[in-house]
Formats: C-alpha cells, structure tokens, sequence
C-alpha cells in the first residue's frame, strides 16, 4: 500500500496532467461534459 507522501505525489502528478491536457488547447472553452469526457478518459487509461 502506498504512503501518505506516495498518495500526494501522484494526485498532483494526476493533477499536472490534466492541466497540461487542457492547456494543450489554450483557445477552447470547455463545457461540464467535455471536462467530464476527459477526467473519464484519463481515468480509463490510468486503469489499462
């Protein structure tokens, strides 16, 4: 099982992530459900 520190480390890892995916495209505004689309397939690829 991971530690604490662990645990921390790869949410703001998950975190940076994300952010980088979503100013890849720095003119786009993103609605609920598209941000909804990209956490699940992040999420989807995180468990392959």
């Amino acid at each position: 099982m991971p530690s604490e520190k662990e645990i921390i480390m790869m949410q703001k890892a998950t975190v940076y992530d994300l952010l980088q995916i979503i100013k890849s495209n720095p003119d786009k505004s993103y609605t609920v459900e598209e941000l909804e689309n990209i956490l699940a397939a992040y999420i989807k690829g995180l468990e392959q």
